[in-house]
């Protein structure tokens, strides 16, 4: 067999062809490796730093995230869908039905995200502006305010009412009905100090009470419903609102401050490694088939490298070099 002869056999590109045969032999060698071989933790750990690196490095990387997150607002701010619509609408119910499943979270790591300075500081403010204004309304001449006539009796209906509901914020309710009756006109400030924590307390509770596990999962639905909803047009105007150069500018500057530190590469390559503890010494094939891929990712690779060796064998440099192999 001459050169020519060869190179037409390996121009072949149909399926179960030389071509394809050699794809194949080369998928399944790349399978055989392990996932450590193919993507060593250091090799991979210098690729990202060089990445970061040149990405720090260039000039035209800021304007051309801000151009591509103008032109994604543009395209929102003129679409009349709402995120609903603008989905596969398996989404929606794939998403509503995860919300609707059982799950009460931690109490300690709902009251580490709830209880922090800001939210207090902003729960504060909103409590006593409320109370405040409840004790102006309050403290109006009996004959002007019908309101303070009554004041105990719509007090106790009220908390009755709260009570009964069963919701999430009843007990809130009926636990500060008597207190703010007593207290508002004289320590609002005070009352709304000593408050805040049991209110805290108890919004944890009813988020993470395993008994309201049904009425947890409606707020997520209804949370989940409420974003679907949103009209993309409206999102498109909050991204025009947000600081795009000045948020690339924080974040290059903390990435280079980074990356000169001189464990920037150890820990990225200790970050590769921890990822890839799991199943990094196993073979490909066998991390493959335990996800139920294998079929899929061989098939795939199969015709992408098919495909990828076509131009190559059809070119004239390789044809040259087949020639000058074969004499």
């Amino acid at each position: 067999m001459n050169a020519q002869d060869l190179l037409a056999r390996l121009q072949d590109s149909s399926p179960d062809g030389p071509l394809d045969r050699l794809a194949s032999l080369v998928v399944e060698h790349e399978l055989s490796q392990s996932l450590e071989n193919l993507l060593p933790p250091a090799l991979v750990a210098r690729a990202l730093r060089a990445s970061l690196e040149g990405w720090l490095a260039s000039d035209t990387a800021d304007r051309e995230l801000a151009a591509a997150i103008d032109h994604l607002q543009r395209q929102l701010s003129q679409d009349p869908r709402t995120v609903r619509e603008a989905v596969p609408p398996e989404l929606p119910k794939m998403l509503a039905e995860l919300a609707n499943r059982r799950y009460s979270p931690d109490r300690a790591l709902v009251l580490a995200v709830l209880d922090r300075p800001p939210v207090r500081s902003l729960a504060r403010a909103l409590l006593l502006n409320v109370l405040i204004e409840f004790s102006r309304k309050v403290s109006a001449p009996v004959t002007e305010n019908r309101i303070a006539k009554g004041f105990s009796g719509l007090a106790k209906f009220a908390a009755d009412q709260a009570k009964s509901s069963g919701g999430a914020l009843g007990g809130i309710a009926g636990a500060l009905s008597d207190e703010i009756e007593r207290q508002v006109e004289k320590r609002a400030r005070d009352f709304a100090d000593s408050a805040l924590s049991g209110l805290f307390q108890q919004l944890a509770d009813a988020l993470t009470d395993p008994s309201r596990a049904s009425e947890q999962a409606e707020m997520r639905v209804a949370l989940l419903d409420g974003v679907l909803g949103l009209p993309l047009a409206k999102l498109g105007r909050e991204l025009s609102r947000a600081d795009v150069p000045g948020s690339a500018a924080v974040v290059r500057k903390a990435l280079s401050q980074w990356l000169t530190s001189r464990d920037a590469t150890a820990e990225l390559e200790s970050l590769v490694t921890r990822v890839m503890e799991q199943g990094g010494k196993r073979p490909v094939r066998e991390v493959l088939e335990k996800l139920g891929l294998l079929d899929t990712f061989r098939d795939l690779g199969r015709e992408s490298l098919r495909r990828r060796l076509a131009p190559v064998v059809a070119s004239e440099p390789f044809a040259n070099w087949l020639a000058e192999l074969m004499k």
